[in-house]
């Protein structure tokens, strides 16, 4: 995508091939960290996950417990994304300069400050103190307290995707400003291999926390040790996976740009909640089509949640060990699907097919999750949670790639952020609306609202998709065009 974020002065030199090289070399580097750095974290929270419905057992906290500090933890998650979101676009922030200098820098030139490594190391710390918490108080308010900083300020993953995603932008804004023959020509196919690219990395990230999900829980099966051994364990993941982020490089143009540029700019930011709801502008319509996406998915799990335990104990009186085998199988299946299938997906749908590809999905996830419901075998339940969260995979590693092409690199965190907001109400929203719908119009009626869910989604994908979010990348193609015709005519 075109990027604006570059000063006039930068633009009338086209960058020489060494300075792509190198940006590419920082998104390699960068994303194999960034995979890493998630992986310890993950891994580390997850080795907890087998003892805490015994912890929260032996201090008390019932389902109405539980109930209600979920809701919380969703609420926080609301607030602390957006707000952590829009802190790592702000390099010219005192966060910035201060926390954010505490890393590797990818230039000698400077460009050191950075509001992404400022929140990596935010969620790091909110991590740690948040098990502190857990270690140090055996009680319920202990287990609250623990709760709350990591609902609140630990958002790595997000934040992680916004670093990609600005990697990405930093070297097709290099790329475009290359003044070379039969320059427009290549376009589609540059586009495509953007596309795949990006597809690519945020598939490594998603990779990553599949793999974590796995791991960890397999760890605690196997050591089985207690709450206090588990919460050591991964104290000291957290604590590696923050010495990973030191590591991380940054990408230092748009750096440069936004911190020079940031402050002027984020009065008048597109990618704001309200500026968005004016649907004034092609992006913004890009950006809320996407948003409606991402609710009525979150909704869809979320209500669909409220009867799937209880269904699985009915039909097949599942475990603990048989949940843990579960989620483990859910957990290789979604590595398979970013790390390996999500990408090639996209290859092979191309651009074109990319609106098919979603609708696909869609009918996928509807159609499996009655199935699974419904079956009488296990067998077959884990047939259908294999196409299930491969569609899932792919359908969230295409979302976020198409997230991160739309917005600049001064403004794509905060609109991760504001997705994840969207998702975090629909966590608050959905448990409630699937127990009002499983009380007054029978257990399995939340079934048919899911699936409901899931045929507004492919209707309004098919009808909406092309015409807000690829039409938007049409006209920033366009704008592209007219700049590098300008930058010819300057040199």
């Amino acid at each position: 995508m075109c990027q604006p974020t570059s000063s006039n002065a930068d633009a009338k030199l086209p960058p020489s091939a060494p300075a792509v090289a190198t940006a590419r070399q920082v998104l390699e580097r960068g994303t194999l960290l960034a995979s890493l750095s998630l992986l310890l974290l993950i891994t580390g929270m997850s080795i907890t996950f087998p003892q805490m419905q015994s912890r929260r057992d032996q201090l008390g906290c019932d389902s109405l417990c539980y109930g209600t500090m979920t809701s919380v933890r969703s609420a926080l998650g609301l607030v602390g994304t957006a707000v952590v979101g829009r802190l790592s676009d702000r390099n010219g922030s005192l966060l910035a300069r201060t926390l954010g200098s505490l890393g590797k820098s990818s230039s000698s030139q400077g460009g050191n400050a950075s509001g992404r490594r400022a929140c990596l190391h935010i969620g790091t710390v909110a991590s740690l103190v948040g098990l502190a918490f857990a270690v140090a108080m055996n009680s319920l308010r202990g287990l609250w307290l623990s709760m709350i900083p990591g609902a609140l300020l630990q958002h790595n993953f997000d934040v992680y995707k916004a670093l990609l995603s600005e990697y990405h932008n930093d070297i097709e804004h290099l790329e475009q400003l290359e003044v070379g023959n039969d320059k427009e020509n290549k376009e589609e196919g540059s586009e495509k291999a953007s596309t795949s690219s990006r597809s690519g990395s945020v598939g490594k990230l998603g990779m990553a926390a599949g793999i974590s999900f796995m791991t960890g829980p397999a760890i605690a099966a196997i050591a089985s040790p207690t709450f206090q051994v588990a919460a050591y364990i991964a104290i000291a993941c957290t604590l590696a996976s923050g010495f990973v982020i030191f590591h991380l490089p940054m990408p230092v143009r748009s750096a440069h740009a936004h911190s020079h540029n940031n402050d002027e700019k984020q009065s008048s930011a597109e990618f704001s909640l309200m500026n968005m709801l004016k649907l004034q502008t092609p992006k913004s319509r890009a950006a809320m089509t996407l948003i409606v996406i991402r609710l009525n998915m979150a909704l869809a799990f979320h209500v669909f949640n409220t009867i799937w335990p209880a269904s699985l104990k009915a039909r097949f009186q599942f475990g603990p060990s048989d949940h843990a085998r579960f989620m483990s199988f859910i957990g290789i299946t979604y590595a398979f699907s970013q790390g390996f299938l999500a990408k090639r997906l996209v290859n092979i749908w191309g651009n074109d097919g990319k609106v098919y590809l979603i609708m696909t999905c869609c009918a996928v996830l509807g159609a499996g999750r009655f199935i699974a419901y419904y079956t009488s075998s296990m067998l077959v339940v884990y047939a259908t949670f294999f196409f299930i969260i491969n569609a899932l995979g792919t359908l969230n590693t295409v979302l976020t790639a198409q997230t991160g092409s739309i917005a600049p690199s001064n403004e794509i965190g905060g609109l991760f952020g504001i997705l994840q907001a969207a998702e975090s109400a629909a966590g608050m929203i959905g448990p409630f609306m699937g127990g009002v719908i499983s009380h007054y119009l029978g257990k399995d009626a939340p079934l048919v609202a899911v699936v409901g869910l899931y045929g507004f989604l492919f209707v309004f994908v098919s009808w909406g998709y092309e015409r807000h979010i690829v039409s938007s990348h049409k006209d920033d193609g366009e704008v592209c065009s007219d700049a590098r015709k300008e930058v010819k005519k300057s040199i």
